[in-house]
């Protein structure tokens, strides 16, 4: 018997499985290897957050870090993630966070490719996880939204394979809700993904009654769960508040997909349009105004467009045709990336110089600087924060609201004015700017500034 089993897991290392496996573990190796997952100013402030709440053992409901804002309302929406942030670091410091988010996205390749092999030939599955991961890449950072990615694809895999069965998804899996109401704000397009399955078997089961009992149930219940946060009905309102911002487009993952910039999202989003065209009849008129609606979203802000992959990837595949493997056997690669990442966190790391975190400008500001107020570039208040230092500003747009943000920006845009009201409203002393900021020449040239540092990623003004 020990002998046969061998033999089976010998077959499933050296056959189909085994290179979808050894696909997910070089994705791993090299985003828990390399710093590319750590490109993002908002990594600072979500893992000084986590710190905080860690510390006081309380949930910030006021603005803890600027000295613009100081005490002013704030919804810290992602605390689970945050204090997941600060638990890894805390472990293996900037190599604990890496190794958290690598394995977080390899787990959620693994959890895609095992439902992908339930439908689709080996080939397939494996050109398909090339270009999703391809286009997820620029995603691919130590944030929040990373963390809901494995709840998303377990979330529309029930959704799936409830209507495979013909019945709603069994009352457990609501308690997803929980948690991904408390990682990030993406749950109500879980909520909607789920109302969008529930429309679905209204319209196509004969059995209409069980339909709105079981589905009814199942959604009621959902909903209640998302409620279940420190923020109550707050923190159900957050997200239509925010997308609701007119200086959205000023943020980088707010901006629209556009060419060149997202070329294989717009390949990928052409593949997706041709298999619905394919498959219109059998994925049915709710499924492709599902799709449409997401691809849609992804279109107008580029941040929704691992949610459109994601969902599409799992919807679009012809679910009548079962492949002979189920993909039950990568579930070996759940323990192994596990084991991987302690011990990454192991061995840690300096963390290098970036264009959102230049570490050797921050470690070069002077002791008497860093009480004083400084204006910042946007995505440097995160790193400031976790230096100990108030910014100006950093990525809580929404805290900081439009008229705040937008007039930061006309200022690092060159508005020498409008910087001059800043100054003297907030007694600001020093600069912290990205190179290639127009404000930076206007500094250059007024007697009343002085350049003390420079170097390729940061550029600090001291007033005279």
């Amino acid at each position: 018997m020990a002998n046969s089993r061998a033999v089976g897991f010998r077959s499933v290392l050296l056959g189909g499985e085994g290179l979808v496996g050894a696909a997910i573990l070089a994705v791993f190796l090299y985003l828990a290897l390399t710093q590319s997952i750590l490109n993002d100013g908002d990594t600072s402030w979500h893992l000084a957050t986590g710190k905080l709440i860690l510390a006081t053992r309380a949930i910030p409901h006021v603005d803890p870090f600027s000295f613009t804002f100081a005490g002013h309302a704030w919804t810290a929406h992602e605390w689970l993630a945050e204090v997941l942030m600060a638990l890894a670091f805390g472990a293996g410091a900037w190599a604990g966070l890496t190794a958290l988010f690598a394995a977080v996205i390899a787990i959620t390749l693994t959890l895609l490719a095992r439902q992908l092999l339930r439908w689709l030939p080996l080939r397939y599955v494996l050109l398909g996880l090339a270009g999703i991961a391809a286009v997820l890449a620029p995603f691919m950072l130590a944030r929040p939204h990373v963390l809901t990615w494995p709840i998303l694809v377990l979330w529309v895999s029930a959704l799936i394979r409830a209507r495979e069965r013909h019945r709603a998804p069994p009352l457990a899996w609501a308690g997803l809700m929980i948690v991904w109401a408390n990682l990030h704000a993406s749950y109500l397009m879980g909520l909607a993904i789920a109302a969008a399955f529930a429309l679905e078997a209204l319209l196509q089961e004969r059995d209409r009654r069980r339909v709105i009992i079981e589905w009814g149930a199942f959604g009621l219940l959902s909903a209640a769960l998302a409620f279940v946060t420190p923020h109550g009905i707050q923190g159900f309102l957050y997200p239509l508040q925010v997308s609701g911002m007119k200086t959205l487009p000023l943020i980088q993952e707010w901006r629209s997909s556009r060419l060149p910039d997202d070329l294989l999202f717009f390949i990928l989003l052409a593949a997706a349009a041709v298999a619905a065209i394919l498959r219109g009849r059998e994925l049915g008129l709710v499924r492709l105004v599902l799709l449409a609606g997401l691809a849609l979203m992804a279109v107008l802000h580029s941040r929704h467009q691992p949610l459109f992959v994601l969902v599409s990837a799992l919807v679009l595949p012809p679910t009548e045709r079962r492949a002979e493997s189920g993909g039950k056997a990568l579930i070996w690669l759940v323990p192994v990336i596990a084991a991987a990442a302690l011990i990454r966190s192991a061995f840690p790391e300096t963390r290098a110089d970036s264009g959102t975190y230049p570490a050797r400008a921050l470690a070069a500001i002077p002791p008497e600087l860093r009480t004083q107020p400084v204006f910042n570039s946007y995505s440097f208040g995160g790193p400031l924060i976790l230096n100990g230092i108030r910014p100006y500003i950093d990525g809580r747009a929404d805290m900081y609201g439009d008229a705040f943000t937008a007039d930061h920006n006309a200022m690092v845009l060159g508005d020498g004015a409008a910087f001059e009201r800043a100054v003297q409203r907030f007694g600001v002393h020093w600069t912290m700017l990205q190179p290639g900021s127009p404000l930076i020449p206007v500094l250059d040239h007024d007697p009343r500034w002085k350049r003390v540092y420079a170097d390729r990623w940061a550029v600090i003004h001291v007033r005279t």
